[in-house]
């Protein structure tokens, strides 16, 4: 062996035991790249988030389901917008996916979850961004993964996560083994299952448990599970913050720049954009609560026509329709939704084609 080489050859010999392990490992076990990720995070007696947990089993269901139509966005198209009854409005042979979680998913998780659907699935026409009025884009739902939403120290939004571990350049160094990342923190913080069941579910919650065991047969929808209280019929306020962007050279509201962005992501993939914004229990009233985001709605319309929002900003429904969450439309009432989209869905589709 050469000289030079000597020095080193316990962390040669290191780096071939290792890649012998990971080629054993991915050529007897096959792992499936989504679970050969961070994304989960498997804290020490700490259950993983429900939300966390929505978007992965999604993904990895559906990353290559070769939809016509995707949905992406908050937890009122995930609760609220079945495929199986948009689908009945539909020409034969479209199909609908509902790629929605919740609100600390972001903006930005949104959008990335679109993107990896749009690279993976060429047979997307239309993409299909909704979400509810009463969360709006502002800073910590665009630009600040990590913050807690609502002042929530459990909800944090996490949307850059998808990106980094499924998008990035970073997945190229998953390695096989971490397809055992969950065995492995067991052995340590459980002593090899002594102190907890190796075979349990990822979450033992009821919601998260319904939802693995239908989601597939609903292509991502889920029923909400709220409590059933009186929310607000007062008049719609919707926060409409800006900042300075340096690119424009001028203020820009954070729904313009989501709104923008959205559209260049759609038309790089060809696809057609839809925002859909979900009823509410809010009203117009004045006007005054709603004034800036309706105008820059207005003028995005204007400027963008290959762009589509067939529904208004504020739709007020009776209040009675929600849950207890004025985002969540109840599970008895979700067939007025697909009754409103499947149809708005249908004439645009007979309008520009597939």
């Amino acid at each position: 062996m050469s000289s030079s080489i000597l020095p080193f050859r316990s962390w040669v010999a290191a780096a071939l035991a290792v890649l012998v392990i990971e080629l054993a490992i991915l050529f007897t076990a096959h792992p499936n790249i989504f679970d050969r990720t961070n994304f989960l995070q498997f804290s020490f007696v700490k259950d993983e988030t429900p939300q966390r947990l929505f978007v992965w089993e999604k993904i990895k269901a559906f990353a290559d389901s070769n939809p016509t139509i995707l949905q992406s966005g908050d937890s009122s198209g995930f609760y609220g917008i079945e495929p199986n009854a948009v689908m009945k409005h539909l020409p034969a042979g479209v199909s609908y996916l509902n790629m929605s979680c919740c609100a600390n998913l972001g903006f930005r998780g949104y959008y990335n979850i679109m993107e990896l659907m749009a690279e993976r699935n060429p047979s997307i026409k239309y993409m299909v961004l909704h979400f509810t009025p009463y969360t709006m884009p502002r800073p910590e739902l665009w630009d600040s993964d990590g913050a807690a939403l609502w002042g929530i120290a459990d909800v944090k939004v996490f949307g850059d996560a998808v990106h980094q571990e499924f998008l990035s350049l970073w997945r190229l160094f998953h390695l096989p083994s971490l397809t055992y990342r969950r065995q492995v923190t067991d052995y340590a913080y459980y002593a090899a299952g002594r102190f907890n069941d190796p075979n349990r579910p990822l979450l033992n919650n009821a919601n998260y448990l319904e939802f693995h065991r239908t989601f597939r047969q609903t292509h991502g929808w889920m029923p909400e599970s709220d409590a059933r209280r009186p929310v607000a019929t007062s008049e719609c306020d919707i926060p409409t913050p800006d900042f300075f962007s340096v690119r424009d050279m001028g203020r820009k509201t954070y729904l313009q720049d989501v709104l923008d962005s959205y559209t260049a992501l759609a038309r790089r993939h060809r696809a057609t954009l839809v925002i859909v914004f979900q009823p509410v229990a809010c009203t117009l009233g004045t006007g005054r609560g709603s004034e800036k985001a309706r105008a820059v709605i207005n003028q995005f319309k204007h400027d963008n026509p290959d762009v589509e929002i067939p529904f208004p900003l504020i739709e007020t429904w009776p209040a009675d329709i929600f849950t207890s969450e004025p985002a969540h439309v109840r599970r008895e009432h979700t067939d007025q939704l697909a009754d409103r989209l499947g149809p708005a869905m249908a004439e645009i589709i007979k309008r520009r084609g597939l």
